[in-house]
């Protein structure tokens, strides 16, 4: 992975997609139970830290730092996970729709 986009516009395409209810690839680094590479995510949130003790952000409004966390859910498995937005790479949109899961809501 050699070109990485700017903080900014890995947020704004994740927004953009969030509106419209569509899935968004993220390239994301390896964790302890993932290795690195790209993701199909359905973004709901973003968090000053990790549910349930993080605070939500409102994209528009709020200032938001490198360090602030994407909380999603994986549509192939139906987990949720929790990203922070600065190690995320790259974002691009899928064009593939996604529900929201019952009870919950997309904050963006």
């Amino acid at each position: 992975m050699k070109n990485f986009m700017d903080f900014y516009e890995v947020l704004r395409v994740i927004a953009k997609a969030a509106r419209s209810r569509e899935v968004v690839e993220i390239y994301y680094p390896a964790t302890e139970s993932s290795s690195e590479g790209w993701r199909e995510i359905e973004p709901y949130s973003l968090t000053t830290d990790v549910p349930p003790e993080g605070e939500h952000l409102v994209y528009s409004k709020d200032r938001l730092s490198p360090g602030h966390i994407l909380n999603a859910r994986i549509p192939e498995t139906g987990e949720t996970r929790s990203f922070i937005v600065g190690k995320i790479k790259q974002a691009r949109t899928t064009k593939k729709k996604f529900t929201p899961k019952e009870g919950w809501k997309v904050e963006f």
